[in-house]
């Protein structure tokens, strides 16, 4: 009996072992490295976000014509596509408003866009007063994060750091060298590479996300390497003790 808890001991001493080996190490991650109190960065200036296909707009409108204002923000709320109230913007580019009928307004800002409907709206009302937002900002961030899926904010001023900060931060195998963005165009995916320790990024034109962009953090060398090696000792260490257990039971008691 003393001979089989002995073996059984050595048996969860090595299964513990085991188990801290496939934890690896935590190794400390540095944003913006280098950067040294007092330091002044270059300003950084957010580029004016535009309008593109597939958003989803709300245009809301104040004026002296109750039923204008009726018919317009009705229209506004009405879930569209995804679940997002709002006016969609359709593959060619425009938006059905209602007394207006079709309107191109893809490329345009949003400070375009709010220009050109207290235009259009005043030929029916007076002093209209117009808000437009986009209402389905996503960001999708996945691999490395504590939370990953979709992100969805309530401003188009979203950067990286942002994001993969509402996403929970890095795990412990995050390595900020190794950061995938994945942005659509009309036309094709441009994938770029990041390295979130470098303060250069806060200048350069991945900084501020756009919707629909994808984060993909990838796993570092020590994730990648206690992976393999666990997987790899695992069919053997678990038949190991397979096979031990049997013994235990073969051994004759005294």
């Amino acid at each position: 009996m003393g001979l089989k808890l002995n073996i059984l001991q050595k048996i969860s001493g090595l299964i513990v072992l085991l188990v801290w080996a496939g934890c690896g190490t935590q190794k400390d991650r540095v944003f913006f490295n280098g950067l040294e109190a007092g330091m002044v960065l270059d300003s950084v200036y957010w580029n004016e976000a535009k309008i593109r296909k597939g958003d989803q707009i709300s245009i809301n409108i104040a004026s002296l014509n109750p039923a204008i204002d009726q018919i317009i923000n009705t229209a506004s709320s009405i879930s569209g596509q995804g679940g997002d109230a709002g006016y969609f913007v359709s593959e060619k580019g425009f938006i059905f408003l209602p007394r207006v009928g079709n309107l191109r307004v893809d490329g345009m800002t949003y400070a375009q866009l709010t220009d050109t409907l207290q235009t259009l709206f005043s030929e029916y009302t007076k002093s209209p007063i117009v808000s437009v937002r986009l209402v389905n900002f996503k960001i999708i961030v996945l691999g490395e994060v504590r939370t990953q899926g979709v992100l969805r904010f309530s401003t188009p001023n979203v950067d990286i750091y942002h994001a993969i900060g509402m996403a929970g931060g890095l795990t412990d195998f995050g390595k900020g060298i190794r950061v995938l963005l994945i942005r659509q165009t009309d036309s094709s995916r441009i994938v770029h590479r990041l390295d979130l320790s470098d303060p250069a990024i806060i200048g350069s034109n991945v900084y501020q996300l756009q919707s629909g962009d994808l984060l993909y953090v990838e796993a570092n060398s020590a994730k990648q390497t206690t992976t393999s090696i666990t997987w790899q000792f695992i069919p053997i260490i678990t038949g190991g003790m397979s096979l031990l257990t049997t013994l235990l039971f073969l051994i004759p008691r005294n």
